[in-house]
């Protein structure tokens, strides 16, 4: 049972999206009245009269006497939506809000738990235009006042953007019955109350989250590292550092995963509507249609370079030989087939064996080659080399060098951060997920990776891969032979 009074600030305003049928309600709602009669707070439910009728019955299958609990106050349902009927307002609505959470502390309750259906309480689709704003402005109820609430989310009833809407507005949402407490969409309600905030900044917002959640796990690491501490708190450390990343990582590609979906549909009925609406199109419209997809195919983009990350992070290793060179040679003949009009010098040291998991590998090789394609189209005499600099025991030196855009010396720490990127998207195209995803598969192959560079003088990307350790270098020279 959820601990109402104990609850943390961060965790009382919290989503639920779910698919279309009440009953996926109970599991999260009933429990969290439950809770909240318990502790004496208020509670109210907000909703269909189909839905409402769910929840009752949930109620009364944990015991609770629902009849006595409406009679002393304790228990409210409610399907009003006399508020609709005269336009939607977010403020007036955050007001009576508040007003039903003053009104439940002086009836002698610790404060209000509610819960409810959005769809419901904003009725139609151009009043979910107002979302960003109302659940905002709720928001400050919530960090000022005893409110504890779930908002609920029908995902076959929400708008092209109530879904993206209700991912920005929630630092926690439920994950079926498990609640995540850090939701990296989240924008603060001031950020979105703000004066030049629209939606035209929301898939940068998102981009930024992650990456500054990224800062603060290298510090963390950075910190845990720093420590002097014993092997057996090291090792628990390590432990819960890997299950921290993993949660991190697994969340970031379901969320990638389930947002995918939306976007599609999306594309889907911007498609159907230029069939049908084409021949009298404005050439305004036109502009507007031309403009949603475009930012649709850029948060495309940027899922699909989560997916890739989460891929690059959870793939179980399956090592074997693996010749650089046959990779790089493979990744260059598909750009030349691509860019035909291009003429690149390329040079690639023969053979580059190396041990590790030739998928993820060919990701490695392949972002590479296509960075520094990227960055030298804008170079008269373009030059890209890929060799061997160092050989050691158990593992190798590799370089990836071009003569293109470079960049400051300055920003080499930034490289391999989730969305970083250098230069505009006018400039160069991009999501800045390549060489963080590069990184994570070199690190997961026991190696580092590193940049030098200087603006308008190349750059040159190191990272080291074993090549010769438990036996290696033996199935290698076999690799050779055969």
């Amino acid at each position: 049972m959820m601990d109402i009074d104990t609850c943390e600030t961060s965790s009382r305003h919290k989503c639920l999206i779910y698919e279309a049928d009440p009953s996926e309600l109970a599991p999260v709602v009933v429990p969290f009245l439950t809770g909240g009669l318990q502790t004496n707070w208020r509670c109210l439910y907000l909703g269909s009269p189909e839905s409402i009728a769910v929840v009752k019955g949930g109620l009364v299958r944990r015991g609770i006497d629902v009849v006595a609990e409406i009679r002393r106050g304790g228990l409210v349902f409610s399907s009003d939506r006399e508020h609709l009927k005269t336009g939607f307002a977010p403020r007036l609505l955050v007001e009576q809000i508040a007003h039903l959470v003053d009104e439940a502390v002086r009836d002698g309750f610790q404060g209000l738990c509610a819960a409810g259906d959005m769809a419901w309480e904003l009725g139609t689709a151009e009043n979910f235009e107002h979302l960003l704003e109302y659940e905002a402005l709720l928001e400050n109820v919530f960090r000022e006042k005893p409110l504890q609430g779930i908002c609920l989310y029908n995902s076959t009833m929400l708008p092209a953007h109530g879904l993206q809407d209700a991912l920005l507005t929630h630092q926690c949402l439920y994950d079926g019955e498990r609640l995540v407490r850090d939701n990296c969409f989240y924008v603060p309600p001031d950020a979105l109350l703000a004066k030049g905030f629209d939606r035209e900044d929301l898939c940068e917002w998102m981009s930024g989250q992650i990456m500054r959640i990224q800062g603060a796990e290298r510090e963390r690491d950075a910190a845990i590292a720093a420590r002097t501490v014993s092997d057996v708190e090291r090792e628990y450390l390590a432990t819960e550092l890997r299950a921290a990343r993993s949660e991190q990582e697994s969340l970031s590609y379901s969320i990638a995963h389930d947002l995918s979906s939306p976007l599609r549909h999306i594309e889907y009925f911007v498609k159907k509507f230029r069939e049908k609406a084409a021949p009298g199109a404005l050439p305004e419209h036109q502009q507007w249609l031309d403009h949603i997809s475009e930012r649709t195919s850029h948060m495309q983009r940027l899922l699909e370079g989560l997916l890739a990350l989460g891929i690059a992070a959870q793939t179980e290793l399956r090592k074997e030989p693996v010749d650089l060179a046959v990779l790089a040679d493979e990744a260059f003949t598909r750009l030349r087939w691509d860019h035909p009009d291009r003429t690149v010098q390329v040079e690639i040291e023969k053979p580059m064996l190396v041990m590790g998991d030739l998928p993820l590998l060919r990701s490695v090789i392949d972002n590479l080659v296509s960075n520094a394609w990227k960055f030298t189209a804008k170079t008269t005499e373009a030059r890209i080399e890929l060799r061997r600099v160092e050989a050691r025991a158990s593992d190798a030196t590799f370089r990836m060098a071009d003569n293109g855009a470079g960049f400051s010396p300055t920003a080499a720490g930034r490289l391999f951060g989730v969305f970083e990127r250098l230069h505009a998207q006018s400039e160069y195209a991009g999501t800045g997920m390549g060489l963080a995803t590069v990184r994570r598969i070199v690190e997961r192959h026991g190696g580092r990776i590193w940049a030098e560079g200087n603006i308008g003088a190349g750059a040159q990307f190191y990272f080291t891969l074993p090549i010769g350790i438990n036996g290696v270098a033996s199935k290698i020279e076999s690799a050779i032979a055969a």
